[in-house]
């Protein structure tokens, strides 16, 4: 039975990352803040991170007895209000997002004093510019925006045509940085507000979810460009609408969190691409609606600000996720005389941006290495362990599924070798396990001349 040996192969293979893992996210840690300074408490605020400027921008607001025109900037420690010549009407329930390719927030619509608006405003980082596109979408409030960086549009969706149900809309927009179109997609969601979006850079989609029209929705959608297509999974968030949503760059999963659907929700849930997780909300802000968010790419947290539920807020926070731990554990048997020891180094373990190491000890010739497997349960149709004994090796069971061979190690001495892999800095691996048994040459010892390790199980950690 021949084992193949690829010296070259080592490190590649998780570098490159053609490994079926399942991807996702970690539980999510809420930190209140403290800054110096604050807008004052409301709820409908909106907010988005001015990337080229690396500070988030928030604009106006609702505190029941007034309705603000006021801009503030976030700067990672505290917020500071701006003092622009010329700025949008007070408002609430409108909508912003930045625009990338050309360095603006872009704010629409919103509502106050009994009207809803359609104008469109652009933020420079220091004034407002009102602009007079060619056509735009109708007045509305609580529609949905989000920068869809692969075709450089902002896509807008939906909402309110006034405060109080005056008929909820299922049009997409797309702003080119001058006017707006209308895009005529051979599918589309249905008519809604309160929904939110958030784009997927590591997917190339813009993500939708929730709102309502009378009844709470739970479906999520995504925008390739051209049309939207709807996605199912497992679990996903009870309806809502009135909530917070942002796509954090980092752990690549878009963060949902809070809303109304029927009572003040504090919950925090991730999509990955393919299906929605609970987060968790260790420490998270108290159940609220009207609650805004967005991604601080310079301080890669999502920072969230306001809302209202049985009161109105003024808080700050940011999510920072909760730390997994990294583990290697050895289990099972090898077989040889004296067996084949696989054993984990405790102080090089599977961290990610930095390299695991084990030791092949007891190796009777050099020739030897490692299969790395997805599964100690299974390897296709066969459970697992695995005798091997119609293999010709007597004594040996195979651990793990074996799904890449070759994966070389460095001789230390004439009995001992080294195995290292470098374990890429990406946070979708949290969580997620391998299982790995080293191999070697052995003459005479069976028929195969081949003997195996116990298994070494690897789960991928940032502490």
């Amino acid at each position: 039975m021949a084992m193949p040996i690829h010296p070259m192969l080592p490190v590649r293979i998780l570098a490159a990352f053609a490994f079926p893992l399942a991807v996702g996210a970690q539980a999510t840690q809420w930190t209140l803040l403290a800054p110096v300074a604050s807008p004052a408490a409301r709820w409908f605020p909106t907010v988005a991170c001015d990337e080229a400027r690396q500070q988030v921008v928030l604009f106006g607001g609702n505190n029941i007895a007034t309705t603000f025109a006021d801009t503030w900037l976030w700067n990672g420690a505290t917020w500071q209000q701006a003092s622009p010549a010329s700025a949008p009407t007070p408002r609430f329930c409108h909508s912003m997002a930045y625009d990338a390719a050309r360095q603006r927030v872009v704010l629409f619509g919103g509502y106050d004093l009994g009207s809803s608006f359609g104008d469109t405003w652009l933020w420079d980082g220091t004034n407002w510019t009102n602009v007079s596109p060619a056509s735009s979408p109708s007045p509305r409030i609580l529609s949905a925006m989000a920068y869809d960086a692969t075709r450089q549009r902002i896509v807008l969706f939906g909402g309110d045509e006034a405060i109080g149900g005056g008929g909820a809309l299922g049009d997409t927009w797309l702003w080119d940085g001058t006017t707006w179109s209308l895009a005529t997609p051979a599918i589309s969601p249905g008519n809604r507000s309160g929904h939110a979006m958030a784009y997927d850079a590591a997917r190339q989609r813009v993500v939708m979810f929730g709102g309502d029209d009378g009844a709470f929705f739970t479906d999520t959608w995504e925008w390739d460009g051209t049309s939207w297509l709807q996605r199912t999974s497992p679990a996903h968030p009870p309806g809502r609408r009135f909530f917070a949503m942002a796509y954090d760059a980092q752990q690549q999963v878009t963060t949902v969190f809070g809303g109304y659907g029927g009572a003040f929700l504090g919950d925090t849930w991730h999509w990955n691409g393919s299906q929605w997780t609970s987060a968790g909300s260790p420490g998270a802000p108290a159940p609220r609606h009207g609650v805004t968010m967005t991604y601080d790419l310079s301080r890669q947290r999502a920072l969230l600000f306001g809302g209202g539920g049985t009161l109105l807020y003024g808080d700050t926070w940011n999510d920072r996720p909760a730390a997994v731990p990294a583990v290697a554990a050895a289990y099972g048997n090898g077989c040889g005389t004296p067996a084949l020891d696989f054993v984990p180094d405790a102080n090089a373990r599977p961290l990610l941006g930095q390299v695991a190491r084990a030791t092949i000890a007891n190796a009777p010739t050099l020739a030897a290495g490692v299969a790395l497997g997805f599964s100690d349960q299974s390897f296709g149709m066969l459970s697992l362990p695995l005798s091997l004994a119609g293999a010709g090796m007597a004594g040996c069971d195979l651990l793990q599924s074996a799904d890449v061979l070759g994966l070389g190690a460095t001789p230390q001495s004439a009995s001992t070798l080294s195995f290292a892999l470098a374990v890429p800095q990406q946070p979708s691996l949290l969580g997620n396990r391998v299982f790995l048994q080293a191999y070697a040459l052995a003459p005479g010892v069976n028929p195969a001349q081949w003997i195996v390790s116990n298994g070494v199980a690897w789960s991928f950690g940032d502490l």
